[in-house]
Parts: structure tokens; C-alpha cells; sequence
């Protein structure tokens, strides 16, 4: 099967214990497109328990090599803790695999942007699971920019909150700096940071940060966190992070979540609340729409046990056929560089106190 280009799709699963692994062999069993699904383990991940997961399963293994020199595996999806991903990604681009990969897919920017490097010169399509890009709201919401209905965008405005360190695992390696890098900027902030680039086709190029430890459980990490983003074509935008909301349920996949986007331009303005549901608010004066007045789109995505729903679905689904065509990924590598470059920034902003240029 692996490699006809008339076949499915074989898929190899890498992973160490990680958040969203279950999740992501759920999406991988709901893809009609992958036929059979290759799972590998490290770090004492519960291999057995990724197995129940799909109906799909044709091998497992514990060593990567073994996983990316497979000949009949068309490509990898990734999900590792963040300092053991580089390591996976070179392999897979050692052998010639296409990988996608959990964000944000290393320490610092400059370890994915040697593997960037190294993937466009070895002709290797490589992606990050930024999914929000394809969110039908944030493909809309980009179209409708795009066609002018907000004219000159001025400003973003972006926030990311979610329950407090003291509904989570405080001994989880996302709260270890030699294991996960940074804190909740590149864990979750980094939805935001990329979708705004996305929406915009736009770069940051400077910020002027505060970060800081400021829930009362021991962190290595930041868990609170204000950006303001300044990018390229001169919008500016401001970025809220942070585990705060009290009253959560315990539990990563319990936590409440508090989030928003907003895009306001002299022509126009959006406003997409995310944690109330799937919808968002566009309101333009631009020629042709000044009628319409405050217009509300509503979705009701079907279904799905997938990562992020039938979003996810699509999402890795645009992936595998990009991985065999040879076609960049819907959220290529060198995005989610310039994301650890913006934290990265945004971290020697706060400790030096002064606005720091990006990249």
C-alpha cells in the first residue's frame, strides 16, 4: 500500500505520554483515507491503550528508526513532548517521511528552524497541528479580509484562559522547562500567535511583553502572560494568556476555557467568540456591504470524536494529500518557527523589560 499513489494512506503514529495522543489515532481511524495505522511508542507510552483506539493497527514497534525506514508507511503524524520532537522530525526527514507534528515541536526556534531547513532542501513536506487554519469561521473570516470588507486592518486583539495550575498535573512535563521549553505561551498562546499571522498573511516583527509564574503552585514556566504584537504591515495586536479561570473541573480535558478574536480595520470589524460556540460577528461599511449591517454566521459542525472535530479531520486529511503530492502543508513547518520566535521574543521582552524584535 505505502507509496501507490492510487492507494489509502499508511500511517505511522509516534508518540510519548502527550495530551492529545488518543485523540489524534482518533482521528486518524475516522479518516476513510488511511487504511492502516503503524503505532510507535517512547517514554513508556501506553501503547495498548492507543491500540484500542482504531480498528486500523498494523504494527507497533518502540523504535523511531524502525517507524520512519517502514517502506510501506506513507507518512507520520507526531505527538511527543516538545524536547524529544526534533529528534523524531530529523529521522522522519532523514528517511524521507512527510510528518505532521504537535506544536510546538521543540525548545526553540532554532532547533524546528534547522529542521526546516533541512525538510525544504531535502524536498520533504513537514507540518505543524496549528488545526485552527482550518476552522471554516477562520477561513471566512481570512476570505472576507481579503475581499476588503474591513479595509485597513489597524488592530487584533487575541486571548487564551483557561482553569487555574491547581486543576492540573503539576508534576506534568508541561510545567518543566528542560521538557517543555516554555509555558503556556507555547503550549496554548501559540493557537493565537499562528491564527493571527494566518488571518492576516502577516508576520510579527516586534513585541513588548509580560510573563510571569503567578498561579501559587511551583512553575518553570510562564502561566500568565500579555503581548502586544506589532507585524509587518504595522497592525498592532494584543495576545492575553494564562491558566487563571477558578471552579474548573479537574483534569487536562476538563478545563474551562475563556477565548476570543477580534479584527478591526477602517472599513469593518470581527468578532469570534470562541469558548461560546461556533459563530462569529462581521460588521462592514466597505462599498457593497454598508446594507447588511451587523451580520451573525453561525456553524453546527457535525460530529466527531477526531482531534478538534471535523475540523481536525479535514486538517490532517489536507496533510496526507499535500505529504503525497509533494504540496507545503496547510500550516507548514517555517509557521510554526516564526511562533517559537514570537514567544521566544515575548519571554526576553519581560525578563529585560524593553520591546524586542522577532526573528
Amino acid at each position: 500500500m505505502g507509496n501507490n499513489r492510487d492507494s489509502g494512506f499508511a500511517v505511522g503514529f509516534i508518540s510519548s505520554p502527550h495530551p492529545h495522543s488518543n485523540a489524534h489515532v482518533k482521528t486518524l481511524e475516522e479518516l476513510d483515507e488511511v487504511e492502516e495505522v503503524y503505532l510507535c511508542g517512547l517514554e513508556g507510552e501506553d501503547l495498548n491503550g492507543l491500540a484500542a483506539e482504531t480498528s486500523k493497527l498494523a504494527g507497533t514497534t518502540g523504535s523511531v528508526a524502525e517507524m520512519v525506514s517502514h517502506p510501506g508507511i506513507d507518512a507520520v503524524v507526531v505527538s511527543v513532548r516538545n524536547d524529544l520532537c526534533p529528534g523524531v522530525l530529523d529521522a522522519a526527514i532523514e528517511a524521507g517521511k512527510p510528518a505532521l507534528f504537535e506544536k510546538p515541536g521543540a525548545l526553540t526556534a532554532a532547533e524546528l528552524r534547522r529542521l526546516a531547513g533541512k525538510a525544504a532542501s531535502a524536498g520533504v513536506t513537514v507540518g505543524a497541528m496549528y488545526t485552527n487554519r482550518g476552522s471554516p469561521i477562520m477561513r471566512e473570516v481570512k476570505k472576507a479580509r481579503q475581499d476588503g470588507a474591513l479595509g485597513r486592518v489597524m488592530n487584533v486583539e487575541a486571548r487564551f484562559v483557561t482553569s487555574q495550575v491547581r486543576y492540573r498535573d503539576t508534576d506534568h512535563w508541561l510545567f518543566k522547562k528542560s521538557l517543555a521549553g516554555s509555558g503556556i505561551l507555547s503550549w496554548l498562546g501559540c493557537h493565537h500567535i499562528d491564527v493571527l499571522c494566518f488571518l492576516l498573511d502577516d508576520r510579527v516583527v516586534e513585541v513588548s511583553a509580560m510573563a510571569g509564574a503567578l498561579n501559587p503552585e511551583q512553575m518553570e514556566v510562564e502561566d500568565t502572560a500579555c503581548v502586544v504584537l506589532r507585524f509587518a504591515s504595522g497592525v498592532i495586536g494584543a495576545l492575553t494568556v494564562g491558566y487563571l479561570l477558578a471552579g474548573s473541573p479537574e483534569g487536562y480535558h476538563g478545563g474551562r476555557y475563556d477565548m476570543f478574536l477580534g479584527l478591526r480595520g477602517t472599513d469593518g470589524y470581527v468578532s469570534i467568540p470562541l469558548s461560546d460556540g461556533n459563530y462569529y460577528t462581521i460588521h462592514s461599511i466597505a462599498p457593497g456591504l454598508e446594507a447588511a449591517g451587523i451580520q451573525e454566521r453561525r456553524f453546527t459542525p457535525p460530529d466527531s470524536p477526531a482531534y478538534i472535530g471535523k475540523t481536525g479531520e479535514e486538517f490532517v486529511a489536507s496533510f496526507l494529500r499535500a505529504s503525497r503530492s509533494g504540496a507545503p502543508a496547510d500550516a507548514p513547518i517555517e509557521a510554526a518557527v516564526h511562533v517559537l520566535e514570537v514567544v521566544e521574543a515575548a519571554l526576553e521582552s519581560s525578563a529585560t523589560g524593553r520591546a524586542v524584535k522577532v526573528g
